[in-house]
């Protein structure tokens, strides 16, 4: 066998690795959201929640009034995804920080690092310690979440609660699905 052949020989199962792994990052996962259930404590605030959704994309009208000062409040924020329909699983993330520490370095949270980067982009984001005041978020886009890619397509619960001392005064179910979507020439992949 000539020298030329065998570099081809050898090199052919990588290019078929390339052009199969370039073909996977034309889809990306998306959250679409598809109901939402908000506990407000009103003696602190009063939130809504609006959906929008299309084939492609969900997005989300929130509108938070807050009626008296929030110190030191801390979240509590917990993603389950349903693989078998029906079947209890255990939380993909279950984790409670300081929130003023978050809105400080949402680093530290990779999953509300990826929410908080599209409802600031929507609405004016607090300053800690949280004032009276009205936080509105206009049109948050669930395709501009960028979302890991190991992540399954399936069914989800994400449930955020926001609480002070020992009182809930925030407590969100976000209801909804992973969505697999063809990326475009709009979009960021």
């Amino acid at each position: 066998m000539f020298p030329f052949q065998r570099t081809v020989i050898l090199l052919f199962p990588l290019a078929c690795l390339i052009i199969s792994t370039s073909s996977r990052n034309t889809y990306k996962v998306i959250p679409i959201v598809t109901s939402v259930e908000l506990r407000d404590n009103l003696k602190y605030l009063n939130s809504s929640a609006t959906i929008h959704n299309t084939s492609t994309e969900s997005k989300v009208d929130l509108a938070i009034t807050v009626t008296r000062p929030l110190p030191d409040p801390w979240m509590n924020f917990v993603v389950w995804i349903d693989l078998a329909a029906g079947t209890l699983q255990t939380p993909l993330q279950n984790t409670t920080f300081d929130f003023c520490e978050f809105l400080k370095n949402p680093g530290l949270h990779r999953i509300g690092q990826i929410l908080h980067r599209e409802v600031k982009r929507n609405g004016n984001i607090p300053n800690c310690p949280i004032g009276p005041g009205l936080y509105k978020f206009c049109g948050i886009s669930t395709a501009a979440m960028r979302l890991p890619p190991f992540i399954p397509v399936a069914s989800y619960i994400m449930h955020v609660f926001v609480g002070i001392g020992n009182e809930i005064v925030y407590d969100s179910r976000w209801h909804g699905s992973l969505k697999r979507v063809k990326c475009t020439s709009s979009m960021r992949c």
